[in-house]
């Protein structure tokens, strides 16, 4: 039991001196509203609601489906033209970090609204409705006018321990995510034996661009480079799985490897919005795991001193501060 009291302790600690409103939490729902963003402003209604089997053209409206903004418009006459305005106002308010108190359930609600309403939803969407969920109780407490600026004061001790709870559960879809995406793999014989690199980047519609296909020849025709390659994407996410579990510099870390990886399967076979949703979970698991400095130590996050008044200028401050660390699970 004393171990299970100490991590216990450990998290409570941690909870109480938890900080997300910087840097990382800004870029990650910046992220996530471009990749929504891009979606819905270069994809035509065809794009987005296809007609498949069983299923017309237009909005999937079944079950949950039925409270989307596509299908209520639908249901009212109005034209989906509107649904796709108001949806990029909203992407674009929260790209741009204003008030987050104000647009995180606005942005759920339009994450949620596209991903059950479309007839082929890939992975990114639903990683991003429930990213935008589990947002909710980082951004509710959040007072600033923008996301980028630094908070005047500390989030209350209730909030605080939501947050943390929150991006908790983030880490876990993270870690769900990668976990399942490389241990899945193993039953796939391409894969055990080193070779499914070679079949996906040569894949008729999801290989590479034929702009890159021939730096990729030496490696694609070589065993060992496929195997490299083939091998090396099971191990990169099993490693960002691991990190997940990290101190934030650990996690810190594995941001960069995750944007690495992510950004070459982006160059290669143009999965650009999952990269950006992906690189997006990795800030905000990144949030508040900077490290406090000595004074922050001495004054503590409840006192005023540890923060700016309301209205200094970032550069009047005698020191910058970081946030302080997140710790481990």
């Amino acid at each position: 039991m004393r171990p299970v009291r100490r991590l216990w302790a450990d998290l409570t600690r941690t909870a109480d001196e938890f900080e997300p409103r910087g840097r990382p939490l800004a870029a990650g729902r910046t992220l996530l509203a471009l990749a929504s963003g891009c979606l819905l402003a270069l994809s035509p209604d065809q794009a987005l609601f296809p007609r498949t089997a069983g299923v017309t053209d237009g909005p999937v409206c079944d079950g949950i489906g039925r409270l989307s903004m596509w299908c209520l418009a639908e249901s009212g006459g109005v034209n989906l033209l509107v649904c796709r305005v108001i949806a990029l106002v909203v992407l674009t308010l929260v790209a741009l970090g204003y008030r987050p108190r104000w647009t995180c359930v606005p942005h759920w609600y339009v994450t949620y609204s596209l991903s059950v309403t479309m007839a082929l939803p890939d992975a990114g969407e639903q990683v991003i409705r429930i990213l935008t969920l589990l947002l909710i109780p980082i951004c509710l407490a959040d007072d600033r006018r923008w996301q980028w600026r630094r908070p005047a004061r500390p989030l209350p001790a209730a909030w605080r321990g939501r947050a943390y709870a929150a991006q908790l559960f983030v880490r876990v879809l993270g870690v769900t995510i990668y976990a399942e995406a490389s241990l899945s793999k193993l039953a796939v014989p391409a894969w055990r034996d080193g070779t499914a690199g070679y079949y996906w980047l040569v894949h008729q519609h999801y290989g590479s661009a034929l702009a890159v296909q021939p730096p990729l020849g030496t490696v694609l025709h070589d065993r060992i480079g496929v195997s490299v390659v083939t091998w090396g994407a099971l191990a990169v996410e099993l490693t960002l799985a691991l990190c997940l579990f990290g101190s934030g510099r650990v996690r810190r870390t594995g941001w960069a490897l995750a944007v690495s990886m992510h950004g070459a399967i982006a160059l290669l076979m143009g999965f650009t919005t999952f990269a950006m949703t992906m690189a997006g979970l990795w800030a905000i698991v990144c949030a508040g795991a900077g490290r406090p400095r000595a004074t922050e130590a001495r004054t503590g996050l409840d006192s005023p001193a540890a923060y700016p008044k309301p209205g200094t200028a970032l550069g009047e401050r005698s020191q910058d501060r970081e946030q302080p660390d997140s710790g481990q699970f």
